[in-house]
């Protein structure tokens, strides 16, 4: 069952990296397979997840490291919020936290890139991160009923199970994320009871460069690690696993 429901990811992944590619949609970085699609009209997408009012609401923002998400992160910071995103893997903490009452508004923009927030951005140990109101993953695909899947790599399932075990979110808390038209896919690709795996997160909220959906998903949302899936690579790239068996040892 589990290798069928790789395949089947892999499958739809491998769809949407080729439609992208063949017909324009990603400027860089090219080829864009293994890759969260950096896509045009990822500004527009931003700016309709600002217009909601989770978004408005909200005080912490937590926003995925990828390219597509620059303009969210600098439209985040322009509206005050507080921005958590990942350091690049090998990090011994979980995030880095961009504060805008600390931020020259001139910088918004550089703190918004990959180099801007590995240099402005404040570590924050597990115990340190604020309660987040928001959480903005990364998608190479997803359905109008909420199912989604990433990369590959497992690395975001990681991180909002970190968060679940350290109570930073909950199962109320709204995760959204934002994709080109493409990617939003029939649900059938994506039946989250055949394809789907226990730790894959879903979303609530869909922003495209022409709409916003709402999602109303009934798939669970996963409330903590699931340790059996760690690999020796995730402990050295994603640092905070290891802080967080450590608090969890005390």
């Amino acid at each position: 069952m589990e290798a069928r429901t790789v395949d089947a990811k892999s499958a739809v992944r491998e769809q949407i990296w080729e439609r992208m590619e063949r017909e324009g949609l990603v400027p860089f970085p090219l080829p864009l397979t293994g890759r969260i699609p950096n896509f045009f009209g990822s500004e527009s997408a931003a700016r309709n997840l600002c217009s909601t009012e989770v978004f408005r609401c909200a005080t912490t923002v937590k926003i995925h490291p990828s390219l597509n998400a620059e303009p969210l992160r600098y439209l985040a910071l322009k509206a005050g919020k507080k921005v958590l995103t990942p350091p690049w893997p090998g990090h011994d903490f979980l995030y880095f936290l961009l504060d805008p009452a600390y931020i020259k508004p001139d910088s918004y923009k550089f703190a918004a890139t990959k180099k801007g927030f590995n240099k402005l951005g404040v570590p924050c140990k597990l115990t340190e991160i604020p309660p987040i109101d928001l959480v903005v993953v990364a998608s190479v695909a997803c359905t109008r009923h909420g199912a989604r899947v990433g990369k590959g790599k497992g690395y975001g399932e990681v991180e909002y199970g970190i968060l679940r075990e350290m109570g930073i979110v909950n199962e109320y808390t709204r995760i959204a994320t934002i994709v080109h038209d493409v990617q939003v896919v029939e649900s059938g690709l994506l039946y989250a009871s055949k394809t789907l795996s226990c730790h894959d997160v879903p979303v609530d909220l869909i922003c495209t460069p022409s709409r916003v959906i709402d999602t109303n998903t009934c798939i669970p949302k996963p409330g903590k690690i699931f340790w059996e899936l760690i690999t020796d690579t995730m402990m050295d790239d994603i640092g905070a696993l290891k802080e967080l068996k450590s608090l969890k040892q005390m």
